[in-house]
């Protein structure tokens, strides 16, 4: 398979509709969450709820302490889904996202996704192909956080390229 470019102009290390194969899963790095990007995200959104920024009044909440937004979480996870490299150069649109979060993140805490590819289907046309990603994020202790699904647009390898095999 011949690299593509990315939209850096380096080669990309991205994967191809082909080689995404149902069971085929990816286990990001760790990244911490800060409380500073906790309220870097309450800035850029405006959600200003006392409970992501405001230490006094989440001591009086059921959690105790301040809690990462669930948005934030999950563009956390995004970004570590991007480190992975399988979506360089090749992901065309994220068509939808759904997700459950199953325990609070606080700051401090470490997260780690799960990728798993858990079906694709050749639409939506010869060029690309829809790719549906199981996402779970997990903490230091191993607690699933969040518990979500992705449909991608992913586009198909070139005609004549070798059929790809994702990474170990």
């Amino acid at each position: 398979m011949s690299p593509r470019p990315s939209p850096s102009g380096a080669a990309a290390r991205g994967l191809p509709f082909e080689a995404f194969e149902p069971g085929a899963n990816w286990v990001s790095r760790d990244r911490a969450v800060a409380q500073a990007d906790v309220d870097a995200f309450a800035a850029l959104t405006g959600d200003h709820n006392p409970i992501h920024i405001d230490a006094a009044y989440a001591a009086r909440t059921p959690f105790r302490t301040r809690i990462a937004h669930g948005l934030l979480v999950e563009s956390l996870i995004s970004g570590l889904a991007w480190d992975l490299g399988v979506f360089d150069g090749t992901i065309v649109a994220l068509r939808e996202v759904s997700m459950r979060f199953e325990a609070p993140v606080l700051p401090g805490d470490v997260l780690r996704l799960e990728l798993e590819v858990l079906e694709r289907d050749p639409a939506p046309g010869p060029r690309r192909g829809w790719v549906r990603f199981a996402t779970r994020a997990r903490n230091q202790r191993a607690e699933l956080v969040l518990d979500g699904q992705w449909l991608t647009i992913v586009q198909r390898a070139a005609p004549g390229e070798p059929r790809p095999t994702p990474p170990a």
